[in-house]
């Protein structure tokens, strides 16, 4: 007896060891990543847990230092990029970083300090300081710190809901930290809870840390589970 009495401790050590931290999820228009796993609309194995995910219609981008991936036709392409990222946007063809004090645009470095972009037929669209810019050009002063294409007009949000080119306005409750566009308008995280924004109004749909939009399904962390933004009825 007093032999298994000696050896009980040991058989508890396991039992008692740190567990290993499960890698971060990250969602992305169309699926979820963890640690460097891709399912959903793309299905890819990454390298590693990236910085930043983002997709469109055709691609799949994954920030990194220094580098910037796109997943597209089954092949995994490296493009190099001359910093660290602080957002990444997958908009008009191409993957747009922001580095600090410039913008990367797939083969343009435009030296802009934005804090998020979103490329366009027009050129760069971008928020900053100054508030929200067309390449060089104020457009409109104020706090912004997202900016996406909607039903052909750009959208600043920060405070505000700001509606490019028609200068609609419409408050926020708190600042907007992250946005995406969606069939039923920009999916908006505000504070913890999901806002489907509109020049309507902003009404709340979910709660959740993070989100990203495909059409109408939201994808929604940590719970990954998905949402519909037509659950939000508008008169």
């Amino acid at each position: 007896m007093g032999r298994l009495t000696a050896l009980l401790p040991l058989t508890l050590l396991p039992a008692c060891a740190p567990l290993q931290a499960l890698p971060p999820v990250l969602p992305y228009p169309g699926g979820f990543a963890q640690g460097g796993l891709v399912t959903g609309r793309f299905q890819v194995a990454l390298p590693g847990p990236p910085l930043f995910l983002d997709a469109d219609a055709t691609s799949l981008y994954a920030a990194y230092p220094y580098q910037l991936l796109r997943y597209q036709d089954g092949r995994l392409e490296s493009l190099p990029l001359p910093g660290v990222p602080r957002f990444l946007r997958a908009s008009g063809g191409k993957g747009v970083v922001g580095l600090g004090e410039a913008v990367y645009a797939e083969g343009d470095l435009l030296p802009y300090p934005a804090r998020d972009g979103v490329w366009t037929q027009e050129g760069l669209f971008w928020v900053g300081q100054g508030g929200l810019y067309r390449e060089g050009e104020l457009l409109r002063q104020g706090a912004f710190q997202q900016v996406v294409v909607w039903e052909r007009r750009v959208v600043a949000l920060g405070e505000e809901a700001y509606f490019y080119p028609d200068g609609h306005r419409l408050s926020l409750p708190h600042p907007a930290r992250k946005a995406q566009a969606g069939s039923c308008g920009v999916v908006a995280l505000i504070g913890n809870r999901v806002y489907v924004v509109r020049p309507e109004g902003a009404k709340p749909v979910a709660e959740a840390q993070d989100v990203a939009t495909w059409e109408e399904t939201l994808y929604l962390v940590p719970s990954m589970r998905t949402a519909s933004c037509k659950e939000v009825v508008w008169p």
